[in-house]
């Protein structure tokens, strides 16, 4: 009976990892979002070794400004479910998923992570990530249960099976670079080499980071809360960054 009572403690334990999935109030990870414009000032060291407070704009004109205020590098991903009631739920892990809609993001990221000051003492303290780089997004819809879709990898075998179906996109974060744009891949339908062509677009990425004609524009790619509603952070978010735009267009109105 024993026995019995573990083995079915197990069963439970696994099937719970299988299909884990929380809702973004507990999902304590980076959330990634669109781009975001940076309009405040921030520390960073110039290419003549000067300790300098310059906008995210000035610093494209020295790349070597961006280099120093982004000395961080990450490939982070992301697992969203869409439900029907519309609700948007995070998973931990990504294999064995049940059959449903999900979007799996894969961001490759230079970046800065800098604290977002709650207003009042009620609210939770924010993070966001302030960055550039390049991310894919595979909307996925999986055709049966178990469905491992925890990396492209996967992804492209599922795809290989037909057990899923989906279509996939790729962004470039505040790189401009002819050479990048050009071989960028078209948004289509996932297929069994989804992740080669990845990895081949992040090798271009990373040679241009550091090519003397490429220009870098930092920018709000993802956000984390400790706690509170994701539209409290969005807020403090505007208001500790968008305060010096905010003043700015004032003025325009007002001339």
């Amino acid at each position: 009976m024993k026995r019995f009572k573990t083995l079915s403690i197990v069963f439970f334990l696994s099937f719970f990892n299988f299909y884990a999935q929380i809702p973004a109030k507990k999902y304590i990870d980076f959330i990634p979002i669109s781009p975001i414009q940076v309009n405040s000032d921030f520390i960073s060291t110039s290419s003549t070794d000067e300790i300098l407070s310059i906008s995210t704009t000035k610093m494209s004109i020295d790349k070597k400004s961006v280099l120093n205020f982004l000395p961080n590098e990450s490939m982070e991903t992301t697992i969203q479910q869409f439900n029907d009631d519309g609700e948007i739920r995070y998973l931990y892990s990504g294999r064995s998923v049940k059959k449903g809609t999900y979007r799996l993001t894969v961001d490759y990221n230079k970046y800065i992570i800098q604290n977002i000051k709650p207003k009042t003492d009620e609210e939770c303290l924010g993070y966001v990530k302030i960055g550039i780089g390049l991310r894919i997004i595979a909307n996925i819809t999986t055709l049966k249960n178990n469905i491992d879709i925890n990396s492209l990898v996967a992804i492209g075998n599922a795809a290989k099976k037909d057990n899923i179906s989906g279509t996939v996109g790729y962004e470039i974060i505040g790189i401009e670079s002819k050479e990048i744009t050009a071989i960028l891949p078209i948004n289509s339908e996932i297929t069994s080499s989804i992740n080669q062509v990845f990895l081949q677009a992040i090798g271009v990425v990373k040679g241009k980071i550091y090519d003397e004609k490429t220009r870098l524009h930092p920018q709000i790619i993802a956000i984390k809360h400790t706690g509170c509603e994701i539209n409290t952070i969005v807020r403090n978010i505007m208001n500790q960054y968008e305060k010096k735009e905010t003043n700015r267009l004032k003025f325009l109105v007002k001339n």
